[in-house]
């Protein structure tokens, strides 16, 4: 069975607690992701973003143009993460219901990598094709 490692990104956004919302939003944009881990300057895991985490925020402060909005500000502290040596399986049964859709792969508590539930499908489907008989 594939591990995380197999079917990560391991090509990430930079979005850091001290960066300012609209970097973090070129950030998803650049990455096509709605989504991302948020970072210290050593690669550690410190928060995570969501775009709909973004959007009440900006459009406050688009609309009464008040100050800098910071990550720090909006994003959770309190993230689940993987590791890369993790069964895709199992990953699979933790992603099910009403859980996150991306996790961030780390080691020794940096982020390596990135998984989304759209990667586990695909390495499952794989994985079911290769058991069908023809």
């Amino acid at each position: 069975m594939k591990t995380v490692k197999e079917i990560m990104t391991t090509h990430i956004p930079a979005i850091y607690a001290d960066s300012e919302l609209t970097e973090a939003i070129d950030e998803l944009h650049q990455h096509t992701l709605f989504c991302a881990p948020v970072l210290d300057g050593q690669q550690h895991l410190v928060g995570f973003i969501s775009e709909q985490q973004m959007l009440a925020p900006l459009l406050q402060s688009s609309y009464f143009c008040e100050g800098k909005i910071m990550v720090k500000e909006l994003m959770t502290d309190n993230v689940v993460s993987v590791t890369e040596h993790m069964n895709i399986v199992d990953l699979a049964q933790q992603m099910q219901g009403n859980k996150p859709k991306v996790y961030p792969v780390t080691s020794n508590g940096k982020v390596i990598g990135l998984v989304t539930r759209s990667q586990v499908i695909e390495a499952l489907k794989q994985d079911y094709l290769s058991c069908s008989v023809h």
